[in-house]
């Protein structure tokens, strides 16, 4: 007998699982020891190896940070005089819908390039590739002499940041604890605000500098999470998923061992981790084929479970948080505040604000669940984009500055509200709703969308701002709406479920109501049992 099966029979022992009635089900199946593991030993978060694990996640977490980053940097200095001045560009229109949105642009093709990538040379191998492409385009973007040079580079920094934005997101969740993924997947997303924190107070320190250097320091400041990324990402270890999908399971072994196994080599969650992500990677083998997209379509699970991380990314830049990002101060002038150190510092406390709410937000991804979260602050977005109008019209019209500071005070909660609830979820949603036949390439699909809706949003801003200005902000109260109505009939709920347990519920007949039933322990069992154990021998 193997030490993995070995493993599972002591760990169904102890979990006493006679009161499961498995007459007919495969104790040894390793995804409900797993299960049970999780549910009797639960382990301590302060120890020395999960330290080690935290440190290994912030390289993928700073991925996050620098798209973070050029988020914040392009609304903090499309509001400076000597960026408008020395590219002839003014804070809203057409060439300045064009200069955010060439970023997103450039992002399209390597959401079908980073996805083969990372299932050919390895998770930590697409983080470098993207993190060396955004240096190549900051050096070309930051001391450019035109906009034809400037725009060169912003559209090589957004294949960058999408190249790591699809690898980050599948490393932390294959690297994640499993008693702790939830928090530690959805804190990757979190990290955005940091950039923009960064790049906020850049902004606002270079503002009194007088001539170009204004705004060629935030630039050359986007080089500082993507250098490190570079130095230290030959430091952490490969994902464990990927190693047993390319048949190296002994050093898989050796990577769960010193991050999830307190340096045990026999450590039941190792063991147990071990047998279902083999299991896994039986049932994944054509994710390595680059040219390959069949499996996030050939089931009707396989298309439910794209249907829900397509709409993610969708919703996820669509819902109005990319106003909050970019043409922030855009939206100060057109509630009346126009002095550009003001609005400068009012974009430095954003971010500030907007991250806290995020990782608080992601400790509670548990404990409300998917669905409510998405749902109750979606509704929440509606009404303040609807009083956002409102107080900013009759603010302008009335010249009324309460009205006015009024508008400005919703802008805020907004971006609280959307930080809460919507961004620890963004990546995390789409990462567990993907199997891992389809987490790579379905990741890049996702992106493709997501910036295909950024490119739509922050194009059409420009000019919606400059022709219809506050009026533009009802297109949100009623699109909120209809993402809220969405979710409510297409998510699945995936909270407080394994994989195997999603599995059955992507497969049922109606799989939003299925989630939404409280598990039983036959359930449980029913759901593990039908997966067959490969036992290996470690």
């Amino acid at each position: 007998m193997s030490n993995l099966q070995q493993g599972a029979d002591n760990k169904t022992e102890k979990a006493g699982l006679d009161d499961f009635q498995l007459e007919n089900v495969d104790t040894h199946v390793p995804g409900l020891a797993l299960h049970q593991d999780s549910e009797n030993e639960k382990q301590s978060p302060w120890t020395a190896s999960m330290f080690r694990l935290y440190a290994v996640l912030v390289v993928s977490y700073l991925c996050s940070a620098l798209n973070g980053y050029d988020g914040s940097l392009m609304g903090s200095i499309n509001a400076m005089t000597a960026y408008q001045d020395f590219f002839g560009m003014t804070s809203a229109g057409s060439s300045t819908g064009l200069t955010f949105a060439i970023y997103n642009i450039g992002s399209v093709p390597a959401s079908f390039i980073a996805g083969p990538v990372n299932d050919r040379f390895g998770r930590r191998w697409g983080m470098f590739t993207g993190s060396s492409i955004i240096i190549i385009g900051t050096c070309i973007m930051a001391p450019s002499v035109n906009r034809a040079m400037f725009l060169v580079g912003r559209f090589l920094l957004g294949f960058g940041v999408n190249f790591c934005g699809i690898s980050a997101p599948c490393y932390a969740t294959e690297m994640a604890h499993p008693q702790w993924r939830g928090p530690l997947t959805s804190l990757y997303n979190t990290c955005w605000w940091l950039g923009s924190i960064l790049a906020s107070w850049v902004a606002y320190g270079c503002a009194n500098i007088d001539g170009p250097m204004a705004f060629r320091i935030p630039l050359w400041c986007q080089l500082i999470s993507s250098v490190i990324v570079v130095l230290f990402v030959w430091f952490i270890p490969e994902s464990p998923r990927w190693l047993i999908a390319r048949d190296r399971t002994a050093d898989a072994h050796a990577v769960l061992t010193k991050y999830h196994g307190e340096g045990n080599p026999s450590h039941p969650i190792v063991l147990l981790e071990l047998a279902e992500m083999s299991a896994e990677a039986e049932a994944s083998h054509n994710d390595l084929k680059w040219w390959d997209y069949r499996p996030l379509f050939r089931t009707r699970s396989a298309r439910v479970r794209s249907r829900c991380a397509m709409l993610m990314a969708v919703f996820g830049q669509l819902s109005g948080n990319s106003l909050s990002s970019y043409y922030l101060p855009v939206m100060m002038e057109t509630s009346g505040i126009t002095n550009e150190k003001t609005k400068l510092l009012l974009n430095g406390i954003f971010p500030v604000i907007s991250w806290i709410a995020s990782v608080v937000g992601s400790l509670f991804t548990d404990r409300v669940g998917r669905r409510p979260m998405l749902i109750y602050t979606g509704i929440c977005f509606s009404i303040c984009f609807a009083i956002i109008m409102a107080t900013t019209k009759y603010g302008v019209e009335l010249k009324n500055k309460s009205l006015t500071n009024t508008s400005i005070v919703f802008v805020y909660i907004f971006g609280t509200i959307f930080s809460f609830g919507w961004t620890p979820l963004q990546a995390m949603y789409i990462t567990e709703t993907l199997r891992t036949d389809m987490r790579a390439k379905g990741n890049g699909l996702a992106q493709f969308l997501s910036q295909v809706a950024q490119v739509v949003i922050q194009y059409g801003s420009g000019p919606a701002f400059q022709n219809i200005s506050y009026y533009y902000y009802l297109v949100f109260v009623f699109w909120d709406l209809v993402e809220v109505a969405s979710i409510y009939f297409f998510f699945v709920e995936t909270n407080d479920r394994t994989l195997e347990e999603l599995e059955e519920v992507f497969q049922s007949e109606h799989p939003v109501k299925k989630s939404l039933e409280k598990r039983s322990a036959q359930t449980v069992a029913a759901t593990i049992g039908r997966y067959a154990e490969k036992t290996l021998d470690v």
